[in-house]
């Protein structure tokens, strides 16, 4: 008969017993440490959308400028005789209508300059219209066209973005030459 010694679980001196699993502290820290970092990602996520969001916002105001360039261009002779000088887009502009009848130049940079504008205020009527830049509620996008002398222009575009809980104003200027 084997007599079973019941004291062998007891710690007898000199030897060190490990702890088995974890202990609350432990698992306190981890679930600290794991919040703390998935609230990092949580706030670059964030930063991510809004840096995306500028991106593709100056990436439209870059689009809306070269295609005001290459009209430009396509209408030489207005341009050399002023009538891109100094033009500013507008919500009260009227459409003149040079895509079903013939114009003259200067007609064709009126049509030029509604077709930009219709591009930031809804001046087609579109029930669903959504500018290409935004704006804010006291502070419109616009586009303008400066005559900088010696057959030089400047484009520039201005627009609202909403960074934080604040509006920031934004422009993307580019200069041409005929």
């Amino acid at each position: 008969m084997k007599i079973m010694n019941t004291n062998s679980n007891r710690r007898k001196p000199g030897i060190r017993h490990r702890q088995r699993g974890i202990g609350l502290l432990e698992v306190l820290i981890t679930v600290l440490l794991l919040s703390i970092g998935f609230l990092a990602a949580a706030k670059m996520q964030v930063q991510g959308m809004r840096f995306s969001q500028s991106a593709y916002t100056q990436a439209q105001a870059y689009f809306m400028i070269a295609e005001m360039m290459d009209r430009m261009r396509s209408n030489a002779d207005a341009v050399r005789d002023g009538h891109y000088d100094d033009l500013v887009t507008s919500s009260s502009m009227t459409n003149p209508n040079c895509g079903t009848a013939f114009c003259t130049p200067q007609r064709l940079a009126e049509q030029d300059l509604f077709d930009w504008s219709a591009m930031l205020f809804p001046l087609r009527g579109d029930q669903n219209f959504i500018p290409v830049l935004p704006s804010s509620d006291t502070v419109n996008a616009e586009a303008s066209i400066t005559a900088a002398g010696n057959g030089y222009y400047q484009l520039r575009a201005e627009w609202i973005e909403r960074i934080g809980d604040q509006d920031k104003p934004q422009e993307l200027m580019l200069e041409f030459a005929l």
